[in-house]
């Protein structure tokens, strides 16, 4: 009888949530899909299958450029959000980052960089942006151009003795995190020599799906206290080790004496500078996601941008004949002289808005008295953000915004896009610390392959569009099989 009263009461909850929702939250006035509006249950459930990009495009289709897509969340694909959201704003109030998607695992953990402690993050921003100067890019060019090297020989091995087939998303992800490690830690992982993935690469190339599973977790507060046992064990186990390892490998840095352009030569650098520092904790927790942020997503962009060149021939042999134009053997192909390619930084501009390495927004919450948001009123306590991935690919946005059109990005032709809306690195304090660094690892990469190998497919592409894919705040690649002819 009891059990029947409580069920009764639970049921009696939901219903009496689901009608609040609906026809009396301060957002009910904002289009939606009724599911969405409802419950945050719907949400979830198009995260976790991975298809929310897909999803989040649907919806934005069909009810325009803002879309309420949880009870307490907002979708926006317009470019006066990004002011609007992610800048400082003279009279206006801050939108800060929710804890939903980056809650501390533990009250005495730090957070971290990509946390929603605006502090912390501010200073560390200020001790890890020496690492990604204009100055310090120059200085990690020998050993970016090392590694980049290293697998144009293992593709030349390849090409030469066999069929010069490679699945490129796997080449992508060793070459990158070989970098990223280096950087990191002082030492690569061996990936790009051995041809073979080190367990941490792996591992990290599912983090976003980790990251989705915690953030749909928080979304429920009675879920929150019970995380590591809501968890599965698979997935807190390679949370751990992949925390483990960032720390062990922090360690050994900070024995090494020789002082190295590296990631955490610029906070020991600060440290010693600045009455303010990072603390050892702080640092073992940062690069943990230093090493994931500054290989993953750059591997992802790269992929995307050979992706859409193998679908349009005629971009491919456009930006093949400007490479090759511009340089007289592989040598001088380096991450200095690259800057000058302006088709070829087009096409990784156009390559990063059909497929952006980050494909959702991690939503920030509105002041407690609201805020105005591309002129209209949103109520304190709401989630907001704009979603790369529907609002680049949005016809609101752009014309045939399906097709791979570099050409858009030249300005050189009469178009209707909305470049203004095109941020894949975001803007205002949450900006991508790593942009430049990133900017010289794919256009290295794509011009040092473009300039040496003819690349077709390996066989019959394995999808028709690059969104077939699955995502958890980052995509799921698969296999890219191609054929590298010299």
């Amino acid at each position: 009888m009891l059990r029947l009263r409580s069920l009764a009461k639970s049921r009696k909850y939901i219903a009496s949530r689901i009608i609040f929702n609906i026809f009396l939250h301060p957002l009910r006035h904002y289009p939606g899909p009724f599911l969405w509006r409802a419950t945050r249950l719907t949400w979830v459930v198009s995260l976790q299958r991975g298809y929310l990009h897909r999803d989040l495009l649907d919806l934005h289709n069909k009810f325009g450029p803002v879309v309420r897509i949880a009870p307490d969340e907002l979708s926006y694909i317009d470019s006066q959000a990004w002011k609007d959201i992610y800048t400082t704003r003279p009279g206006h109030g801050t939108i800060e980052r929710g804890a939903v998607w980056f809650r501390k695992r533990t009250p005495d953990e730090p957070h971290s960089i990509m946390g929603f402690h605006e502090e912390d993050h501010a200073r560390y921003r200020r001790a890890f942006m020496g690492a990604f100067s204009d100055k310090a890019v120059k200085d990690q060019s020998p050993i970016v151009e090392q590694y980049v090297d290293l697998m144009m020989q293992k593709f030349r091995e390849k090409s030469g003795t066999g069929d010069g087939v490679v699945d490129i998303v796997s080449w992508l992800n060793f070459v990158t995190f070989d970098i990223s490690g280096d950087l990191s830690f002082g030492e690569s992982f061996d990936s790009t020599e051995q041809g073979q993935p080190h367990p941490w690469v792996e591992i990290a190339c599912r983090f976003g799906k980790g990251i989705a599973l915690v953030a749909s977790i928080n979304h429920f507060a009675p879920l929150q206290k019970l995380l590591k046992y809501a968890l599965p064990a698979k997935v807190r186990e390679k949370m751990m080790y992949h925390q483990d390892l960032s720390t062990q490998k922090v360690r050994q840095r900070l024995q090494m004496q020789e002082k190295r352009p590296d990631f955490i030569g610029s906070v020991l650098k600060y440290n010693q500078e600045k009455d303010e520092k990072v603390t050892s904790k702080e640092l073992e927790l940062n690069m943990s996601v230093f090493i994931f942020a500054g290989s993953e997503t750059t591997s992802t962009a790269i992929a995307g941008v050979l992706f859409g060149l193998l679908k349009s021939p005629q971009a491919m042999q456009r930006v093949t004949a400007e490479i090759r134009a511009a340089f007289n053997s592989d040598e001088e192909i380096t991450v200095a002289n690259t800057t000058k390619l302006e088709f070829l930084t087009a096409c990784i501009n156009e390559g990063m808005r059909l497929g952006p390495p980050s494909v959702i927004g991690v939503p920030r919450v509105t002041p407690r008295r609201g805020e105005d948001i591309c002129g209209k009123w949103v109520p304190g306590g709401t989630s907001v953000a704009i979603n790369q991935y529907p609002a680049f690919r949005s016809a609101l946005n752009f014309e045939s915004p399906g097709e791979f059109r570099p050409e858009r990005f030249l300005g050189q032709q009469d178009t209707k896009d909305n470049l203004a809306v095109f941020q894949p690195f975001l803007v205002g304090r949450h900006q991508c610390i790593g942009q430049k660094f990133a900017w010289a690892e794919m256009r290295l990469i794509l011009a040092r392959l473009l300039y040496t190998f003819d690349i077709s497919w390996a066989k019959t592409p394995p999808m028709n569009d690059w969104d077939q894919q699955q995502t958890f705040i980052f995509w799921q690649k698969e296999p890219l099989e191609i054929r590298l002819t010299l």
